[in-house]
This record gives structure tokens, C-alpha cells and sequence, in this order.
């Protein structure tokens, strides 16, 4: 069985185009939750996703929040959890 946190680093933005349309922008990564809802075991073939579910305005600055998920090659949903990200606005 692999361990839950090797899991969760599938869903690194950086593994996706999300980094290339927010680096000018991007300020930290702020937040991390998740829930690990099946095993995953060596040599099982994952797809993570991140999908963009709000923005929330704050100022100068605003937060994205992602709904990242992680499927197996079975289709089985064996990771749900999100993402937050501070951004600085821009005019």
C-alpha cells in the first residue's frame, strides 16, 4: 500500500499549466485539505485533477480555491480534498 502522503503530492499544481497562468500573480500557497478514501497500491495508475471551484476577493490580494481529486485506473475516486492559493490582483 502506498502511503497517503505520496498520494496527496500527485496533486501538485505544479504537474499541471495552473503555475504558468498564475506565476506573475501567485503570492503562497495558503491551505490543504483532504480526505483519503480508497487504498492505492504500487504500480496503480492515478489521475489527479484541480478544478477551480472560487475566487474570493480580498483587497489587493484574493484566494483560489481548488477541488483537487485523485482517480484510479478503475475510475475509483481514492483522494478528494482542495486547494487554496493567495494571489495579488491585478487592474
Amino acid at each position: 500500500m502506498v502511503h497517503g502522503l505520496q498520494v496527496l503530492a500527485f496533486t501538485a499544481p505544479g504537474a499541471t499549466l495552473f503555475p504558468h497562468f498564475i506565476g506573475e500573480v501567485f503570492l503562497s500557497f495558503i491551505e490543504l485539505s483532504c480526505t483519503f478514501l480508497a487504498e492505492v497500491h504500487s504500480g496503480d495508475t492515478l489521475y489527479p485533477a484541480l478544478t477551480i471551484t472560487a475566487l474570493e476577493p480580498r483587497g489587493d490580494t484574493g484566494v483560489v480555491v481548488t477541488a483537487a481529486t485523485i482517480h484510479n485506473q478503475r475510475g475509483e475516486l481514492v483522494l478528494s480534498g482542495q486547494h487554496k492559493y493567495l494571489l495579488r490582483r491585478t487592474a
